[in-house]
This record gives C-alpha cells, sequence and structure tokens, in this order.
C-alpha cells in the first residue's frame, strides 16, 4: 500500500503559533541569471509565474538564521516538552565539517542538537527528519503526533529550515522550481488553539517522475478520502484549499475537481517570494490562522522523496 491515511480526531492535537523567516535580500530572474544561479531560462521561470526570490549573505549558516525565528516561538512555546525539525536538503541536517576534517563522529554534529546548545536547551528531547522533501509539514504533524503519546508530554516545537547548498542553482533543469531561502515554525499542542489537526494523507513512491495528471487525480482521491475517514463533507466549496508555490495548473485541476471556488484556492506569494519548500505550506496557514471558527482547510504539499501529502484542519 503506498497510500497512509492518519485520523486524528480523537488525538486533541492543535498546530498554532504558525512563524516564518525569509531570506533577507531580494533577486529578480535576471540577477539571478547574471549571477549564474539559474539552471533555467529566465523565460520559462517567468513563464510559471515567477518574478523573485530570497535569499540569505553569502557565508550565513543555517543555525544563526534560524535562531531569531526560535526565540520568537520560544516566547509563545516557554518550555517545550521535544523538538522536531525537518529539512528539504541533507546538506543541511549537520553543521559544517572543516575542510580536511577526516574524524568520523564530525559528520554527526547533528543540526537539531547544535541549535539546541546554542539556546541553551540542552534538555529538550530532538527529533529529525529530512527524506520528505517539500512535504516537511506533514512529516511534522505525523512525528509530533506520535510524541505526544508520551507521558507528561504537552508542547512540540516544530522547524523546517533551508538554505540552498552553496554550489547549487535555486533552481531544476526539468522541475523549473525556483526556491527561496526560508524557515518555518509551530507548536503542536493539546491546547484548543489555532488549528485542529483532523487527519494526514501520504502517498510515496520510488519512481523519480510521476505524471502530473497522476498526482492530480491522488490529490482528489485522497482528499475525498481523507474527509470521509475523518467525518468531514467534502463540499469543496467549504474548504479554503492552501496549495505550495509551484505547478499551478496541477492545482487548478485539483480545485476543479473539487469544485473549491477560485478565492478558496490559496497559492501565496509565489511570485514575490518563490517556492520555499516546506515552508510554503506554514507561511500560508500563519496568514489565515486567525480565519472563521470551524473553517476546514486543506493543505497540499508535492516534494521528493514523500511525493503527495494532505492535511486537513479546522480553525478552532
Amino acid at each position: 500500500m503506498s497510500e497512509l491515511l492518519f485520523d486524528y480526531r480523537r488525538e486533541d492535537l492543535y498546530l498554532s503559533h504558525c512563524a516564518h523567516v525569509l531570506g533577507p535580500l531580494r533577486h529578480t530572474l535576471e540577477e539571478l541569471a547574471q549571477r549564474d544561479l539559474l539552471a533555467s531560462s529566465v523565460e520559462a521561470l517567468e513563464k510559471l509565474g515567477y518574478r523573485y526570490n530570497r535569499s540569505v549573505e553569502p557565508g550565513t549558516d543555517l543555525i544563526t538564521f534560524v535562531a531569531p525565528l526560535i526565540h520568537s516561538l520560544l516566547e509563545r512555546c516557554k518550555q517545550p516538552s521535544a523538538f522536531v525539525v525537518h529539512h528539504s536538503y541533507a546538506a543541511n541536517t549537520l553543521e559544517a565539517i572543516a575542510a580536511g576534517n577526516r574524524e568520523l563522529l564530525a559528520r554527526a554534529r547533528y543540526f537539531p542538537a547544535a541549535l539546541l546548545r546554542r539556546l541553551e536547551l540542552d534538555h529538550v528531547p530532538y527529533w529529525g527528519s529530512y527524506t520528505s522533501g517539500c512535504t516537511g509539514l506533514m512529516s511534522l504533524v505525523t512525528l509530533a503526533a506520535g510524541i505526544m503519546r508520551a507521558v507528561s508530554t504537552d508542547r512540540v516545537l516544530c522547524l523546517t529550515a533551508d538554505l540552498k547548498p552553496s554550489d547549487t542553482t535555486y533552481d531544476g533543469v526539468r522541475e523549473k522550481l525556483l526556491t527561496s531561502d526560508a524557515a518555518s515554525g509551530f507548536v503542536v499542542s493539546r491546547e484548543p488553539q489555532g488549528y485542529k489537526v483532523m487527519g494526514v494523507a501520504q502517498y510515496s513512491s520510488s519512481r523519480e517522475i510521476i505524471p502530473w495528471l497522476e498526482v492530480v487525480k491522488r490529490a482528489v482521491q485522497m482528499t475525498q478520502q481523507l474527509c470521509k475517514l475523518t467525518g468531514v463533507t467534502s463540499n469543496g466549496a467549504a474548504m479554503i484549499c492552501h496549495y505550495p508555490n509551484m505547478f499551478v495548473e496541477a492545482w487548478q485541476l485539483v480545485s476543479h475537481f473539487l469544485k473549491v471556488p477560485k478565492e478558496n484556492a490559496i497559492i501565496n506569494g509565489m511570485a514575490e517570494r518563490a517556492h520555499c519548500l516546506s515552508s510554503d505550506a506554514t507561511i500560508s496557514l500563519e496568514t489565515y490562522e486567525g480565519s472563521e471558527r470551524g473553517q476546514l482547510h486543506a493543505v497540499y504539499s508535492f516534494g521528493s522523496g514523500l511525493h503527495l501529502a494532505i492535511a486537513l484542519l479546522k480553525q478552532t
């Protein structure tokens, strides 16, 4: 079975305090092309809807980039029971290793541990993930849900963070996804605030290429299955659908088959900040965190490794 459906209705899990940070530098496609940071042409990326991206200053390390974000989350979650981190790029899972260092254990200097030491939170248990690509929000939620079953655990701090590896472009030749340096976080707790987590659906495949019509079909079917599982009416007109900043035409087809009104099909800031990897979902939810009580939200992610994931949330 390649699809997994999680029913969290009775778990009393709530996702709240969404926050994000973007790289402070804003570049046009032309500027990126001049600096040889694009694999695709400016014209091809413009056609897809991209105009700018965001990046950090050269030499910025990931811990320095995300520390202010974590400090802001800790102000609202002062004593987290656990810490969960997701990266889209494996290169971001470890601290940088000094050139020429051949020591074995230097390869085990994990990012969460280094960040917690910096924050003087060395007593907080931590977990890490990077094999689910840009579907990180769902990986964080399912990991946090498992951790919340531990005795005396009531708050899990979740972070997804990525900087482009220094020797790469901001896009790919085949995928043509313009990306930005970004990080985002949220808290999963028992306190009824933010969004109640109703369910999560995940689809995995080891194939490198999946036809987009198949992705559309699976997204529609998995949404319907998730609604049925969680006892939610699968009425597209009543849902706000959050889509990642990529492959707009495919998500438009998903909205069409689910009968989602255009104003409820959300692609958040694609031209301005490009694709922020697994932070796309959190940034979009941050925008709508104060929406009407009882509002149903469907969050879609597509990424390498775990190809398709959907979260069903209800506004508290």
